[in-house]
C-alpha cells in the first residue's frame, strides 16, 4: 500500500471514530478502485457521517463515487478509482 494511501484511511479512521466511535469500515482494494462500506451503530450517525466524509474527500480534492441505495440499506458505500 502506499504510503498516501495509508495516510488516506488512517484520516478517513479518525473521521468515522469522531462521528461514531463504534462504526465498523471495511475496504477492498481492486485493481482500479477502493471500495468502502461503513456501518454506523445507530442509523441516526448516517447523516452526520457522509458530511464529514464529504469534507474530508473534498479537502483532498477526491471525487466519490457514492452508493445510490444508502438511506435504504443503511450503509454507506463508496467507490474511489486509483
Amino acid at each position: 500500500m502506499l504510503d498516501n494511501d495509508e495516510m488516506y484511511i488512517c484520516h478517513m479512521e479518525g473521521v468515522i471514530s469522531s462521528v461514531d466511535e463504534l462504526a465498523e469500515m471495511e475496504i477492498v482494494k481492486t485493481l482500479d478502485r477502493y471500495h468502502f462500506r461503513i456501518v454506523t451503530s445507530l442509523p441516526k450517525y448516517n447523516q452526520m457521517l457522509l458530511q464529514e466524509i464529504l469534507k474530508l474527500n473534498n479537502v483532498y480534492g477526491i471525487k466519490l463515487d457514492l452508493s445510490k441505495s444508502i438511506k435504504s440499506s443503511g450503509t454507506i458505500a463508496f467507490d474511489i478509482k486509483l
